[in-house]
């Protein structure tokens, strides 16, 4: 039996910032922490990216600032907190080579525009590439861990997502370094977002509107046996998360995509939101 996420607080984005009004489309698909009090959010039918106080209450600092980019909107966002640099997740396009990969833009402190460069990963489609992108400083060295959307369980149907981690290379790229293979009983029918903090690495499902959370052997480049543990959320109207982050060890930030046409009438209740669940021990 999967333990319930409690909610501490949420409110719809178009509340948060300057110039949205109710029927802003603001598609949520990803979400990173500056600090502690400020929250950067993407969208995937937007190239802007939203900064917004986590007191979820009108601030004069929340603001959208544009984010020039190779496509049209993001999956996922992340920050290196060391030098607040932000990294944003284009899901896939067709490289030189003519394969699907995806690409990661990169922007400095002040946000302008650094360089945008692919990842080695190949895809098949252009819309199952990585869809969760955090990043991460290990023995000295920066990592990028991206999350797979498709299911890639040996079966082809459920089980078994994967989580592929790169390490930069001399000229600003990415290199392939290893992979983690999420167990195969975690039967989720996608995977949306990841998240990472200490050696604890989240993984959220949307369709399947649930949460995973295991330890990270950092030294082995494995997860922990017997370590993880699957959530749900509140209620059946999450059904459109789509982008975590870790504020402390046992609270995550989390956004909500904009409700699909064949989704229950409820899922509107939750949609384009914010969201700060408690992560029960």
């Amino acid at each position: 039996m999967s333990q319930k996420l409690e909610l501490l607080r949420e409110q719809k984005l178009f509340r948060l910032l300057p110039g949205c009004k109710e029927n802003s489309r603001l598609e949520a698909s990803g979400v990173a922490l500056l600090d502690n009090s400020t929250a950067f959010v993407i969208f995937d039918n937007l190239n802007l990216v939203a900064r917004i106080d986590l007191s979820l209450k009108r601030h004069k600092s929340n603001r959208f600032f544009p984010a020039p980019s190779l496509g049209l909107g993001f999956e996922d966002i992340a920050i290196d907190r060391r030098h607040n640099h932000i990294f944003c997740l284009i899901e896939a396009l067709v490289d030189f080579d003519g394969h699907f990969r995806s690409f990661v833009a990169e922007y400095d402190d002040a946000g302008t525009f650094r360089h945008c460069t692919p990842l080695e990963t190949r895809f098949h489609k252009e819309n199952k590439g990585f869809e969760g992108l955090a990043h991460v400083w290990l023995k000295g060295r920066e990592h990028l861990y991206a999350l797979c959307e498709a299911n890639v369980g040996s079966s082809g149907n459920h089980g078994g997502g994967r989580v592929d981690v790169f390490t930069r290379t001399k000229d600003g790229g990415w290199q392939a370094s290893h992979e983690l293979r999420l167990p195969k009983y975690v039967e989720f029918d996608d995977f949306a977002a990841l998240a990472y903090r200490d050696g604890q690495i989240a993984v959220v499902s949307q369709e399947s509107a649930r949460l995973w959370v295991a330890r990270v052997d950092e030294k082995r480049r494995a997860l922990v046996p017997d370590s993880d543990t699957i959530y749900r959320f509140p209620s059946k109207s999450y059904g459109n998360v789509e982008g975590i982050a870790w504020l402390s060890n046992d609270t995550l930030v989390a956004v909500s995509d904009r409700k699909k046409r064949d989704q229950p009438d409820r899922c509107a209740e939750q949609d384009q939101s914010i969201h700060i669940f408690r992560v029960p021990s």
